[in-house]
């Protein structure tokens, strides 16, 4: 059996404000957009006919699909209330990894999002099978739908802490 990751899809309120978050802000670009409409549109979801708008978004126009905004219109669906502040049982996360750490934070800061976590740094001395050692630099920020978006950068460890037996 094979299984892949395809994307991570996101049914939001605002079309409009999501690409402001996922586009403007964090710099993902729209390799595909359509719009789906009638029986077939909702279908696929259980619902009755509706207007799909669909926005597939990648790292660069050349890049698989990482995110894609569905907003649904012309049916009532029903508004989820993540809790803030804290994760929750049954409650999922986007993460991201960058190399633009810094220049994300001033633009989310500049952009009014809230975080639930604001930048934070921790060492990862020994690299395991799937992650390497580094400075982990993370931040977690909530999109127009309040879906936590997990931001990371690994940076090479500084020497002191790269030393075995070093403080962190």
């Amino acid at each position: 059996m094979s299984l892949a990751f395809s994307r991570y899809t996101i049914f939001c309120r605002d079309l409009a404000a999501s690409l402001a978050f996922y586009r403007d802000t964090l710099g993902l670009v729209i390799v595909e957009e359509k719009t789906l409409s009638g029986p077939m549109a909702g279908g696929l979801l259980q619902l009755p006919a509706c207007t799909m708008r669909i926005a597939l978004l990648a790292a660069d126009s050349d890049g698989p699909v990482i995110v894609g905004l569905f907003q649904i219109s012309d049916t009532p669906l029903q508004q989820l209330q993540p809790p803030l502040g804290q994760p929750a049982h049954g409650q999922s996360a986007l993460v991201l990894a960058t190399d633009r750490f810094d220049a994300l934070h001033a633009a989310l800061v500049q952009g009014g999002y809230r975080f639930l976590t604001p930048p934070l740094a921790y060492p990862k001395p020994n690299a395991s099978a799937r992650t390497p050692a580094g400075l982990y630099r993370e931040m977690i920020v909530y999109d127009p739908d309040n879906i936590p978006v997990s931001l990371m950068q690994i940076d090479p460890l500084p020497s002191s802490v790269a030393q075995p037996g070093a403080d962190v």
